[in-house]
């Protein structure tokens, strides 16, 4: 065993020479190459900045008090708008050569729950009416106002101011100068000996109230099925009839029923008739109609027709004439003498 040590140490190479002058030089070499920085060290160092941002918009968000949110407007007021033209017959001039007028308008009618806004005498006029071309008030002199035929009291030829009438109701008015109102029109009989019973609480038991009340109630913010049980109840009415498929103006088209209404200030023998949509059941036109001749006028001419032009839900406030004053007197077309 020694020997074999003694040989191990005798082949040992012997120690290299120290090159001291080149040993400097590469330690100078690797003191000046670039140091390599650690990726995750540089990734730090980039996006340090960022970081800081995002946490300090993170702690704004978090504790600052939030923004009060803004205030959502009222749902806008539902109203029911029902726009109609009306005309009506006045006989007039000397009572043994009577001629007549017709007294010509539109009415917008604006009904919400707890209010009724009404323009009248829209577009409205007087004029001469006569199966003789308006000779009698020619050879009178062409008045401005001439006398009623039976009555004591004068009508004036010529434009019609309008009016804005608005009241505060509580429930639903049918009409401006209806008395009857409604708590809510969805509670109404939608089968028609229901929907009459309910309405003669209110207008008593005669039929021709009954069937205005229906008429107008037909013209309101019903549904559908209470506007057919409003008809089927004037159909049912002592003396009214049906008058099948009826066209109206501007080619509409609907079916029609007939019923015996009072005298008037001048005409006896009327009878009403109201045309409606089947689809719908909403009013088209009303019309009274004379049965027999009077003052010069054939049977079955009409003496006042109201057309419903407008029946409909909208959301948006009454129009209004913004120059005519709100519940001011009414400048009525019938004058004293």
């Amino acid at each position: 065993m020694e020997d074999v040590l003694k040989n191990l140490a005798e082949a040992k190479p012997p120690a290299p020479e120290v090159d001291r002058d080149r040993m400097e030089r590469d330690l100078a070499r690797i003191v000046m190459l670039p140091r390599e920085k650690p990726a995750r060290k540089q990734f730090v160092r980039r996006f340090a900045p960022l970081a800081v941002i995002a946490a300090v918009i993170v702690l704004a968000v978090v504790l600052l008090p939030a923004p009060p949110q803004p205030v959502q407007p009222a749902a806008p007021a539902k109203w029911w708008h029902a726009l109609s033209r009306q005309w009506s017959l006045m006989m007039v001039g000397d009572p043994a050569d009577p001629y007549a007028v017709v007294i010509d308008s539109k009415t917008d009618r604006w009904t919400s729950a707890n209010q009724h806004v009404t323009v009248l005498q829209k577009d409205g006029q007087v004029s001469v009416f006569s199966l003789d071309g308006g000779n009698e008030w020619e050879a009178a002199g062409k008045p401005e106002a001439v006398p009623q035929v039976g009555g004591s009291r004068l009508v004036r030829i010529g434009p019609l101011k309008p009016a804005v009438q608005k009241t505060d109701v509580s429930g639903f008015q049918m009409s401006l100068h209806s008395q009857v109102r409604f708590d809510s029109l969805d509670s109404l009989p939608a089968e028609p000996r229901e929907l009459r019973n309910a309405l003669e609480t209110v207008v008593g038991a005669d039929d021709y109230r009954v069937g205005s009340l229906a008429i107008e109630l037909m013209a309101s913010n019903v549904r559908n099925d209470q506007r057919r049980a409003a008809f089927e109840l004037l159909e049912s009415l002592k003396g009214a009839r049906s008058l099948g498929d009826v066209s109206v103006h501007e080619g509409r088209s609907g079916i029609g029923v007939v019923v015996p209404a009072p005298a008037t200030f001048q005409f006896t023998g009327v009878e009403t008739r109201l045309v409606v949509d089947p689809e719908t059941w909403r009013p088209l036109v009303k019309k009274d109609v004379i049965t027999s001749a009077q003052f010069g006028l054939p049977a079955q001419t009409p003496i006042s027709e109201e057309e419903y032009l407008l029946l409909e839900q909208v959301a948006f406030e009454p129009i209004v004439p913004q120059d005519v004053p709100v519940n001011a007197p009414v400048e009525s077309p019938i004058i004293e003498r």
